[in-house]
């Protein structure tokens, strides 16, 4: 059984951060949250979805991935899936982060979804509904390309993260021609 989890959903953000807290009971109440954040308590679905995408950087705890999970809270009715930033030491299973999703609308409309800064030792990563061949982004004020794999579960949804923290600035999504795609939510979210 899985200890309770809380589900913070920032009002101007795109991240829906779990957080596992193994010191709850099933009764425990949870803290007040802050003014500008509204909270939805949920049972955590940490469990992969689909493949785990490997990035092959090591960190603490392992190397970093990425991986599908469910969601399903009440309060985001076009939201059925987000990404999951998590840890794989070698030969170990995989350990959950941080999950990113969308917060407002179809999680499957065209354009960038979920863009998460970097929290907790986590790059800054998110997903794009669509094509996208190359994602660009201002990082540390330098222009960067975005490592990227299609999920699994679904191919027109394409994880993408940088090798850094910093916010990612100025996203474009291009495809095969070089043609700019729909923008769609490129505001970043931070826990």
């Amino acid at each position: 059984m899985k200890p309770p989890g809380k589900r913070t959903l920032l009002a101007g953000g795109a991240v829906l951060a779990v957080v596992l807290m193994s010191t709850l009971t099933a009764n425990a109440a949870p803290a007040p949250a802050p003014a500008t954040v509204q909270a939805a308590e949920a049972q955590p679905d940490d469990t992969p979805w689909g493949d785990v995408i490997g990035t092959g950087v090591q960190g603490d705890g392992g190397e970093l991935v990425f991986y599908g999970v469910k969601v399903d809270v009440e309060q985001l009715p076009g939201t059925t899936f987000g990404i999951m930033a998590g840890r794989r030491p070698a030969g170990g299973q995989v350990t959950a982060g941080i999950t990113a999703n969308e917060f407002a609308g179809s999680d499957k409309a065209p354009g960038f979804h979920a863009v998460s800064g970097g929290i907790s030792g986590y790059p800054s990563f998110g997903y794009y509904a669509g094509p996208p061949v190359k994602i660009t982004a201002k990082v540390d004020g330098k222009n960067v390309t975005a490592h990227q794999a299609p999920w699994s579960v679904d191919p027109n949804i394409v994880v993408f993260w940088f090798d850094s923290g910093a916010d990612p600035l100025e996203l474009t999504a291009f495809d095969a021609s070089g043609k700019d795609l729909p923008a769609g939510n490129t505001g970043v979210g931070h826990g």
